[in-house]
């Protein structure tokens, strides 16, 4: 399986950090109650087993029992309906999650290398493979959504979209169906940006968050002014920063560009001209068989 791409990965770190912040300030003891964000964490249901893209975790018990609250996952490497398959699985099988959300990245055309016989490769062929620097040369970083360099399109992006749904109002599930209404909002990073709704969405999370978190304390009897401490825990209404999201976006969508022009101009420094890289493959693995070099 490859790994995820700088495009994928580079939302939903400003997200988890962003989301670390305000964790951070829960105002109670890591050893009684914990709540963190874990990029790589491992759920297991009755229908689905997966790595979410992103998860808030709440610890208690010294961190011997973990469980899952709010779980995000971005439709790039992977399709809208993959993921939207994984959160059904998700909210049906895990029915406390207080949130769930997606990150909708859609190409404007599928990506496809320029292959190793075309008018790219010859030109490209007889030189040296580009620095990052070289290769953004007279490109500025706004051109993040098409990025076309040496003739060929390396990356092109038509939108980003934010979707998140909460719990229902009086505790009932998760309703990915319902679009509409308090417990859902979707946002915008390009081509345009507004992230209210999903500011205001996100400041409904962290409210469900301290509730649950002041619902573990009262049933532990813990000290009266750690609970008034809580009670007076206040998130902030704007948890998420529109430049710094479009920041992140914008550097992943040109480190994704220069990883598919290193990775395909390396595979073409070794296929000879005329030659596609399967059939080289399959060239060598014969002669090997054969005892022949190349």
């Amino acid at each position: 399986m490859s790994s995820p791409s700088a495009a994928h990965e580079s939302v939903l770190g400003a997200i988890t950090r962003s989301l670390d912040r305000v964790l951070d300030t829960i105002p109670v003891p890591v050893n009684m109650l914990g709540c963190r964000t874990a990029p790589t964490e491992n759920i297991a249901t009755n229908s689905i087993k997966a790595i979410p893209d992103l998860s808030v975790m709440i610890s208690t018990k010294g961190g011997m029992f973990e469980r899952p609250v709010w779980l995000m996952e971005c439709a790039f490497s992977q399709s809208d309906c993959d993921v939207m398959h994984k959160l059904d699985a998700y909210v049906r099988d895990i029915p406390d999650l207080l949130v769930v959300g997606k990150i909708l990245i859609t190409q404007a055309e599928r990506y496809a290398s320029p292959g190793s016989n075309g008018s790219v490769a010859q030109q490209l062929r007889s030189s040296d493979i580009m620095t990052r620097e070289e290769w953004l040369h007279n490109h500025s970083v706004d051109d993040f959504h098409q990025v076309v360099v040496d003739g060929h399109t390396w990356f092109s992006l038509s939108s980003v979209e934010i979707h998140v749904w909460t719990r229902q109002a009086g505790g009932s599930p998760i309703e990915l169906d319902r679009l509409d209404g308090d417990e859902y909002a979707v946002g915008m990073l390009y081509p345009t940006v507004n992230l209210d709704d999903i500011n205001r969405i996100f400041l409904r999370g962290f409210e469900l968050i301290k509730e649950d978190v002041l619902w573990k304390l009262v049933t532990t009897n813990v000290d009266q002014s750690l609970l008034d401490r809580m009670e007076a825990w206040l998130p902030p209404p704007c948890a998420l920063d529109s430049t710094l999201l479009t920041n992140a976006l914008a550097l992943g969508a040109w480190a994704t560009a220069y990883k598919r022009y290193f990775s395909w101009r390396s595979e073409l420094k070794s296929t000879p001209y005329n030659t596609t890289p399967r059939e080289y493959s399959l060239r060598r693995k014969t002669a090997k068989r054969l005892g022949h070099r190349d």
